[in-house]
């Protein structure tokens, strides 16, 4: 008749390779779920990052430079900042500004504390708790950020009709840009709007 002890083998090896299945089946879903989300934490992360680079920018308005020595060159340059919309709060000591004249170009920290430092910091509309290193916090918010040029070794003065490029890179990596070019004609202690 039937062999039954032969079918209760196969039966129980069957059993052992169909566990052994769901086992192996069991470990690859817990490799792929932890994959997954790890791959999720990143792009979350990669997410964020680029949506603060793109929208903490800071805008460089009015710029306004200044012989303050008396030589037909604008030595002080002033410009304006304010946050762009949407842009959350910027401290301005940890941005950096390139400014470019007469084909010179030099990285500037925005630490302005620093005694090697030629910028300088003005708070024209806002609540600022530091003069030195404020941080830009409402829409409403104005800071005048000072460039003093005869100060640096790396920047020139502004002659007439030269061409100055600033380059503002916010924190989060956001970067503004303006570039303004001297008047034709610059009189001893005038100011003049670039």
């Amino acid at each position: 008749m039937f062999n039954t002890e032969n079918r209760g083998q196969v039966g129980i090896g069957t059993l052992i390779v169909f566990i052994a299945m769901v086992l192996v089946a069991a470990i690859a879903a817990g490799v792929l779920i932890n994959t997954a989300g790890l791959l999720q934490a990143q792009a979350q992360s990669t997410g964020e990052e680029t949506t603060a680079e793109v929208s903490d920018v800071v805008v460089i308005g009015e710029i306004v430079g200044n012989d303050t020595t008396d030589n037909s060159e604008l030595d002080q340059i002033n410009a304006t900042l304010r946050l762009a919309s949407g842009a959350s709060a910027v401290n301005l000591s940890e941005t950096s500004y390139t400014l470019e004249t007469n084909g010179n170009a030099t990285v500037i920290t925005g630490y302005a504390e620093d005694t090697d430092s030629i910028v300088a910091y003005t708070p024209v509309q806002g609540d600022f708790e530091s003069n030195v290193n404020p941080i830009l916090a409402e829409q409403g918010d104005r800071v005048e950020v000072g460039f003093d040029l005869d100060s640096s070794d790396d920047l020139n003065q502004l002659d007439e009709s030269t061409r100055m490029t600033i380059v503002l890179n916010s924190p989060a990596g956001g970067s503004s840009y303006k570039s303004v070019q001297a008047p034709r004609n610059i009189d001893e202690g005038e100011s003049y709007i670039l």
